[in-house]
This record gives C-alpha cells, structure tokens and sequence, in this order.
C-alpha cells in the first residue's frame, strides 16, 4: 500500500476526468428503493474527518454480493442529537440481530440483516445508494398497508390504534399480493 496524499493536492483529489458521464456510468449499479435482504461485510470504528469524533463505518453487500452499499453510524460528534440517532440505529441493529447489545463491531461481521434502500441525489455527484433503516431478514417489508400502519402506530406508542392512514393496499384486483 502507497501513500499517494504527499504526490497530490486536496483540490486535485476531487478532479474528475473530462468526457466521463458519471450520472449514467454510476446509476447502472444502482439498487431500487425498498427492503432488501444482505450482509454485513465489514465493520469498523473509524475517526471523522475533523478528528473531533468517531462512526462505526458498515459495508453491506446484497446476498448476491453484486452490490455494496456504505453506511456511517455516528457514536461519538459534537452534536448530540447526531449520537442519539447513531446509538438509536446500534441498537436496531442489534435487535434485528438477536443481540442485547454490540460490545465489539466484530460481532456485525458476517452477519446477515435486512436494510431499506433509499436513492439519495446528490447534486453534481451521481445519485447513490443510502441506507435508511434495518431490519431482521425474515421481515422485510409489511404486506399490506394495514400492516404498515400497525407498525406506525406501535412505533409512536399506540399499540391498540386501529385507524388506517389513506395508503393503497399491496394487493392485486384479485386479492393476491403483488410479488416483491
């Protein structure tokens, strides 16, 4: 391994070859919105850039293994609601995992585990994949909109709620579930 920093300015760093349409070349690799089931190929406590604080750095790759996907959780910033979500997302991790806790990012290595994808856009930068939520591989997705719903509401505590929000059903004129 070279250390190429000393050879290269910062600006150069972000310098991109002319004649590249990167939007086309990076959007091919793409993976739709919605769950999708994987693993977690690495992860890591790394630094941030300002060395002030520290993320859990997680490479998630599809079951496949065509397609990895990045996701930094926050552990320790300087803003606190930014380690309330990091510590929030650890320990839906560890649930969807069968784990009371994570002692060692050591423990995530291998290990498969449901994510709901998102496209993020980017400006001039080619749009990406991010990771929004995860989840146990055996539930990926709700199978109907009432069960979205059910979700919600236990989410915001109201186990018993039993109004529906105004989503259309994953089912099919037929009464068959659409195959996802």
């Amino acid at each position: 391994m070279g250390n190429i920093s000393s050879l290269i300015t910062k600006e150069q760093q972000y310098i991109r070859p002319s004649g590249v349409d990167y939007n086309n070349a990076m959007n091919k690799n793409l993976l739709p919105a919605g769950w999708m089931n994987g693993y977690i190929e690495s992860a890591e406590i790394r630094d941030t850039r300002s060395g002030t604080g520290q993320y859990i750095y997680i490479a998630w790759r599809t079951l496949d293994g065509q397609h990895l996907v990045h996701d930094h959780i926050n552990i320790k910033n300087d803003n606190p609601v930014a380690v309330d979500i990091g510590l929030r997302t650890l320990s839906t991790i560890a649930r969807a995992l069968g784990m009371e806790s994570i002692d060692d990012t050591e423990q995530l290595n291998g290990r498969e585990i449901a994510v709901r994808l998102a496209i993020e856009e980017a400006g001039e930068w080619p749009a990406r994949n991010v990771i929004k939520a995860y989840a146990k591989t055996s539930t990926t997705r709700p199978k109907r909109a009432g069960d979205l719903d059910k979700i919600r509401h236990q989410i915001r505590g109201n186990e018993n709620c039993n109004q529906q929000t105004n989503f259309r059903s994953a089912e099919g004129p037929t009464g068959d579930e659409i195959p996802f």
